[in-house]
C-alpha cells in the first residue's frame, strides 16, 4: 500500500468526526484498488501482428465500455496483462461483479458479414428444385423446434443445386417482421459465399468494426469500420451496379437487411431491420470484438 493510499484512508475515516465532507472520488480511489488480470488467448499458434494490435485495442475498449478506467494492456509472452481500476463503478461489490463478468464481456461477439446479393436472386429462389429443398429445410426446422428433447443437430441451409452452376454463392435466410403485430416469416436470397468474397479481398466482417452505436430516432445501428474495412467496402460497392444490386448484411448467419446500393460506401454505414430489444445486444457484440476469445486465468492485486 502506498503512503498516499494510507493517508487517504485515514482522512476518510476522520472526516465524519471533524464534520468535514470528504470528496467521494478520493474515498472511492482508496477503497477500490487496482487489479491486474491475466488473459490467455483461446487459440492455437501465435497471433499475427495485426491480431495482436487489434487485441490490445479491443481489450482496452471493452474494459472502458463497462465503466473501468485507466486501463493498461500489455503483452507478456502468450498472455495479455490488463491492469484495471474502478472507474465509474461506485461500490466494491459492483467493482467485483464487473471483474467477475469481464471475461464474458470481452468475448461478446456478433458475427457480421457484408455480402453481395446475386443480381438474379429472386429468380433463382423461385427455381422448382430450390423450392423443394427449402420446403424440406423448413419442415426439418419445425420438427427440430417442436422436439428439442431429441437433441438432434439443427438443420443446415441447403446448398444450391449443382445444375444452376453458381460456384461461390449460397442460400441465406432473411426474417421479415410485420410492424403491426410483430409476426414474421422467412424469405431467402442467393448471396456470395464468405470465402469467395475473401478471395477477392471484399469480405467485411465484425473484425473490421471499430464502433457500433444505436440511432434511436431512426431505429437503426450506425457502424464505423477500420480503414482496412472501409477500403474493402468501397471496393465491394464500386464493383456493383449502383441502384440495381443489393448488399446483404448478415448477423450471426442471418440476413437482417439487404438494401439497394445507390453509392459507393466507405468507413460508415448503418444496419436497419432490427427487432425491438435486439439492437442493444448487437451493438455490444459488434463494438470492436476481440480477434480470438480469451480466458481470465488469474486476477491479482497491484502493489504500488
Amino acid at each position: 500500500m502506498s503512503l498516499l493510499t494510507l493517508l487517504l484512508g485515514i482522512l476518510t475515516a476522520l472526516a465524519p468526526i471533524a464534520g468535514v465532507k470528504f470528496p467521494e472520488s478520493a474515498a472511492r480511489e482508496a477503497v477500490l484498488p487496482a487489479r491486474e488480470l491475466v488473459l490467455e488467448p483461446q487459440c492455437e499458434g501465435e497471433l499475427t501482428g495485426r491480431e495482436e494490435e487489434r487485441m490490445l485495442a479491443a481489450i482496452q475498449f471493452r474494459c472502458e465500455l463497462v465503466g473501468l478506467r485507466e486501463v493498461q494492456v500489455r503483452r507478456d509472452g502468450r498472455h495479455f496483462l490488463v491492469q484495471v481500476q474502478s472507474g465509474l463503478i461506485p461500490t466494491m461489490e459492483e467493482y467485483t461483479e464487473t471483474l467477475d463478468e469481464l471475461e464474458s464481456v470481452l468475448n461478446e461477439r456478433t458475427s457480421m458479414q457484408l455480402l453481395r446479393v446475386h443480381p438474379d436472386s429472386e429468380l433463382l429462389v423461385r427455381d422448382g428444385e430450390v423450392q423443394e429443398l427449402l420446403v424440406a429445410y423448413e419442415t426439418a426446422v419445425v420438427a427440430h423446434e417442436e422436439h428439442p428433447e431429441l437433441n438432434t443437430p439443427a438443420p443446415q441451409m441447403p446448398a444450391l443445386p449443382a445444375r444452376l452452376r453458381l460456384p461461390g454463392y449460397m442460400l441465406a435466410e432473411h426474417r421479415v417482421v410485420s410492424p403491426e403485430d410483430g409476426s414474421g416469416y422467412y424469405e431467402y436470397m442467393v448471396v456470395q459465399r464468405p470465402e469467395a468474397a475473401a478471395e477477392e479481398e471484399m469480405l467485411v466482417t465484425e473484425l473490421e468494426v471499430n464502433l457500433a452505436s444505436p440511432d434511436v430516432l431512426r431505429g437503426h445501428i450506425n457502424v464505423e469500420l477500420t480503414a482496412r474495412g472501409g477500403e474493402m467496402l468501397t471496393r465491394l460497392t464500386r464493383s456493383m451496379r449502383l441502384g440495381k444490386e443489393r448488399l446483404a448484411i448478415l448477423l450471426d448467419g442471418e440476413i437482417v437487411c439487404a438494401p439497394l446500393v445507390h453509392a459507393e460506401l466507405g468507413c460508415t454505414f448503418f444496419i436497419s431491420g432490427m427487432e425491438d430489444g435486439v439492437s442493444e445486444r448487437v451493438v455490444d457484440g459488434l463494438s470492436m470484438p476481440l480477434p480470438v476469445p480469451v480466458k481470465v486465468i488469474d486476477r491479482r492485486g497491484v502493489e504500488k
